[in-house]
């Protein structure tokens, strides 16, 4: 792990992620249209819109990658509101062989600069979103450090989050990819955010949490390259997403609550 980027800027601070510079060619169209959309969609009431994972990272993958967005509005929003975003992503999904889904976040800007949030929706907007349109609600959160203290609140509730992910396993879907992604994902992000304040840096890159973590938990090693291959490879195994939330998911509750998550 020696030389690899530890994502913090000049200041010792968790830099932002993306940029629009790195969004590679056959996804610029979609960008542009899911701004569009949004703007036509929410009008005056749209605050602000934002590209997180890997389209801003410059790492995605045709055919393979989400594109997942983040709508900001000027109000609170409603159940209309919210339907109209699932519109959205269906409309833009099926328009979009490149991508294999449309996931699109909304929330009003007053909910995600609030100080209380400042671990939650603060660093997710602050860090995991790219501003593709709109005024930049990141920059009204303070900026991140990389701490126990980070590590425990960018988790949030997790193990509401395991034993949920556990009950759907119980009761298989009869479309296992998000299961599959969801599992995969909050796992490795978990194990990532428990050796984090070890390592001193910051990524969402599943890389590089790969080689963090196997680097610094070797017994980890092999369940976290799984939990990659189901949250972001595409991989469907309910055999596999069940065995890692019952073995790899005990280890790092264990790990999670010796540090007092």
């Amino acid at each position: 792990m020696l030389g690899e980027d530890q994502g913090l800027d000049g200041h010792g601070h968790v830099r932002r992620e993306g940029d629009l510079s790195l969004v590679q060619r056959p996804f610029a169209p979609l960008v542009q249209q899911f701004v569009s959309a949004a703007r036509a969609t929410f009008a005056a009431d749209l605050d602000s819109v934002y590209l997180y994972g890997s389209i801003p990272r410059g790492t995605a993958r045709v055919g393979v990658s989400d594109l997942d967005g983040q709508l900001l509005l000027r109000r609170e929003p409603t159940a209309d509101d919210r339907v109209a975003v699932r519109h959205l992503e269906e409309t833009l999904g099926a328009a979009a062989p490149q991508v294999s889904s449309v996931g699109i976040l909304l929330d009003s800007r007053a909910a995600l600069v609030d100080p209380a949030e400042r671990y939650d929706g603060g660093f997710h907007i602050r860090v995991l979103c790219t501003p593709v349109w709109g005024p930049d609600a990141g920059a009204e959160v303070s900026p991140h450090t990389v701490s126990l203290e980070l590590a425990r609140g960018i988790q949030g509730d997790w193990r509401g989050a395991l034993r949920r992910l556990r009950q759907h396993g119980t009761h298989p879907p009869a479309d296992l990819g998000p299961f599959c992604r969801s599992t995969g994902r909050r796992l490795a992000r978990i194990a990532f955010a428990w050796v984090m304040p070890r390592w001193g840096g910051w990524s969402s890159d599943p890389a590089v949490m790969h080689r963090v973590v196997a680097g610094l938990e070797p017994g980890w090693a092999a369940p976290m390259a799984a939990a990659v291959r189901l949250g972001w490879e595409g991989e469907q195994s309910l055999a596999l997403a069940q065995e890692l939330l019952d073995d790899f998911a005990e280890e790092l509750t264990v790990h999670g609550t010796a540090l007092g998550a």
